[in-house]
């Protein structure tokens, strides 16, 4: 767990303050569509599926061991209007470092750790970046928790996608990170928005017997293709949904 504690592990402060709206940052956060304040609060839907809310777009300001949300009644004076209106140029302006793993021929790029890194996938200046590291034009995006961020190449090969992918699926059942549970979909971009979510329809586990170890696949769905072959950009093309907010 080492690499993952590294790479996913939370960072928040420990020190609880009150907080003035009109002044402190406001960032977007991605928040389960099921989230029990989600109607509370200011929230702009990001991903629906059959008149379902999955995903969606919240603002948050940084209170020491908490958050604090925008909510429309804030909305309604001036000053925190106008502060809440900069959140695009806050997340365009969040630090970010990419951290190319070299143990995955240097073809998967983390971007993790910080309490806004997954929503750095909002920025069109940060995904045109990650583009140009992985000499692409399209990506596959992993942001299954708070403060996880795994980006590859939509056109890599089946190796470095079913990497990817079981790394995705780990992330997500993983507690011990301590980091809130965003969605266990996957993104895909182009070098300016945040395209689709996509529900894969399968999971990858890890087994170890005799001592070999295998990657099992579960599913309710048809992985094969014609040619008796997964391939995963014929599967995220058949469960792709649009997103709905983009720049």
């Amino acid at each position: 767990m080492g690499l993952f504690k590294k790479l996913f592990g939370k960072s928040k402060q420990e020190i609880e303050i009150a907080i003035d709206k009109s002044k402190v940052p406001v960032y977007p956060m991605l928040k389960a569509g099921n989230w029990q304040a989600i109607n509370r609060v200011e929230a702009i839907p990001f991903v629906r599926d059959k008149e379902q809310l999955e995903l969606a777009i919240i603002f948050a300001q940084d209170a020491g061991t908490r958050f604090e949300y925008i909510t429309p009644s804030d909305l309604q004076h001036p000053e925190v209007k106008t502060n809440y209106e900069n959140w695009q140029r806050q997340i365009d302006a969040y630090p970010y470092e990419f951290e190319v793993s070299e143990r995955l021929d240097n073809r998967i790029i983390f971007a993790s750790g910080e309490d806004h890194s997954s929503e750095k996938i909002l920025s069109p200046a940060f995904l045109h970046h990650a583009c140009e590291v992985l000499h692409t034009d399209r990506l596959i995006i992993s942001a299954p928790r708070r403060r996880c961020l795994m980006i590859t190449s939509y056109h890599e090969n089946f190796p470095i996608l079913e990497n990817f992918f079981h790394l995705h699926f780990i992330a997500f059942r993983e507690e011990e990170y301590g980091n809130e549970p965003i969605t266990e979909m996957i993104f895909t971009a182009n070098n300016k928005n945040v395209e689709y979510a996509v529900p894969l329809g399968f999971r990858i586990n890890l087994y170890e017997k005799d001592g070999q170890r295998k990657l099992v696949y579960s599913t309710m769905d048809e992985l094969f293709d014609e040619n008796d072959q997964i391939n995963f950009q014929k599967i995220i093309e058949r469960n792709k949904i649009p997103v709905l907010f983009k720049r």
